[in-house]
């Protein structure tokens, strides 16, 4: 008998809770958001983790709750038609809401945490827009750019051996970009792609980097040619942007004068990859960025919703609003912010790097595996965890999907708080630790039990001494 269940016929455990094995917890039965394209599925039944993850990860996937370090885990996975539907999420991706209140992300007040486990590789097509703006001619750029596409884990993590997938290569500077080496291809193979990398060379002109990603994300993808390669062999297309400095379409162009250009283009996003737009999650675009210099404002956070309208105020901060890009701005750093919102609305993420082989980790994480299910991990003050509580989990990028739980610690008794990880979060002791809390505890109830049984006894002994009847006097 797990320690759940020794506390549900202790404590009692009515309704449709479910005990958690080894813990003190209860959890009620999760709620999916009804409407939604995934269904987000937060695990519970112990014999569905059985089913799902491996046997040493089984104690990840159920929920868990520490009350002494305030900590909440959870594990769920995502599905679209009763099937699996793997992920690269990040905690950037999924938005956690605790007695109805949104936590902040990771290194701020309340940390949340995703971690991905079971990873495959997916049937994908990558689409790589390279700035071939004459800047990336300037200290051996555009060398590190192919240098970067060429190391064997970049090749690897394109071209994986187990799963089909493509690589269109763009260049753009003005206007609509163009591919590499003039005529339309999409690599299927190793040796294909590397002989044509190997040919990448600046062009020179401007950086019409947001009509490139609009381009790939819209026209490009409508083509009958490209729609049939995704529906035969059930490609996702990932869009991939590297630029070394600003989105710039002219002599004069400002910081600010890009804020209206960055609003339409994320509209324009948004549009691509809603539901309202009848397109298949699996065909849904997603967009990372990948800037390669020093980030021009390093300190940068988005704004709470990125989907709001930009401002030249919030894209470019006070002291950058009305400078000018050409010969100024392109030689302080790159447009970080630009690239952190494009990523953030088009379902990726954004990476600058300034070297080779940290242009080569940027480039393996866009083409990262996908995985089959998640934990989420947050944290809270322990105040907020001494009475049930309802979580909610809900996903913002790639598609909808939402769900919540309502939790319930015991209200008599803390398992023993789980020991700081090397990454900082809690781990659940094993078994035979819990027992040195809950044997104790049984005996005392034991104790208690027959205590009073004793203390009757006694007393009734002492009493029948006293009371004793007295010898009658002789005759």
């Amino acid at each position: 008998m797990n320690l759940a269940w020794v506390w549900a016929l202790i404590w009692g455990c009515g309704g449709e809770l479910t005990p958690i094995s080894n813990t003190t917890t209860r959890v009620g039965r999760p709620e999916v958001m009804e409407g939604t394209e995934l269904e987000l599925r937060i695990f519970t039944d112990e014999r569905e983790c059985r089913a799902k993850v491996q046997p040493d990860e089984l104690h990840l996937c159920m929920p868990y709750v520490d009350r002494a370090n305030g900590e909440v885990r959870l594990g769920f996975q995502l599905r679209l038609d009763g099937d699996t539907f793997p992920l690269p999420l990040s905690s950037e991706h999924i938005k956690v809401g605790h007695l109805g209140r949104e936590l902040q992300g990771a290194g701020l007040k309340n940390p949340v945490k995703v971690v991905p486990h079971d990873p495959i590789r997916a049937p994908q097509l990558f689409i790589l827009l390279i700035d071939g703006s004459s800047s990336m001619a300037q200290k051996r750029r555009m060398d590190k750019v192919r240098s970067a596409l060429l190391t064997p884990e970049v090749v690897e993590a394109f071209f994986p051996d187990d799963v089909k997938t493509g690589v269109v290569v763009f260049q753009f500077t003005n206007g609509t970009p163009v591919p590499l080496g003039g005529r339309l291809q999409v690599f299927e193979n190793r040796r294909e792609y590397k002989q044509r990398i190997r040919s990448l060379q600046p062009l020179n002109g401007y950086t019409h980097l947001y009509d490139a990603i609009t381009y790939a994300t819209g026209e490009f993808l409508e083509q009958q040619a490209i729609q049939d390669l995704l529906t035969q062999f059930e490609m996702t297309p990932t869009i991939v942007a590297l630029t070394d400095g600003f989105n710039n379409m002219g002599r004069n162009d400002t910081c600010g004068t890009n804020a209206k250009r960055l609003d339409t283009l994320l509209e324009h996003l948004q549009i691509v990859r809603s539901p309202e737009a009848g397109q298949d999650p699996r065909r849904r675009p997603s967009v990372y960025t990948v800037g390669l210099g020093r980030p021009l404002r390093p300190r940068f956070a988005l704004p709470r919703d990125a989907t709001q309208g930009v401002t030249a105020r919030e894209l470019c901060g006070k002291r950058f609003v009305n400078r000018r890009i050409d010969g100024d701005l392109e030689n302080l750093g790159i447009d970080n912010a630009s690239l952190d919102w494009i990523a953030k609305v088009g379902g990726g993420a954004s990476y600058v790097r300034q070297d080779r082989k940290g242009l080569g980790t940027a480039f393996q994480a866009a083409a990262a595996a996908r995985y089959h299910w998640f934990e989420v991990r947050y944290r809270v003050d322990p105040f907020y965890l001494r009475r049930n509580f309802r979580t909610t989990l809900r996903l913002v990028s790639f598609a909808t999907g939402e769900a919540s739980i309502e939790l319930f610690p015991s209200a008599w008794l803390d398992a023993p708080p789980g020991k700081r990880g090397l990454d900082g979060w809690s781990e659940q002791r094993p078994f035979r630790s819990i027992l040195i809390v809950l044997i104790p505890m049984l005996g005392l109830l034991l104790t208690l039990s027959t205590a009073g049984a004793a203390v009757y006894h006694a007393k009734r002994a002492m009493f029948m001494r006293v009371r004793q009847p007295k010898k009658p006097p002789e005759s």
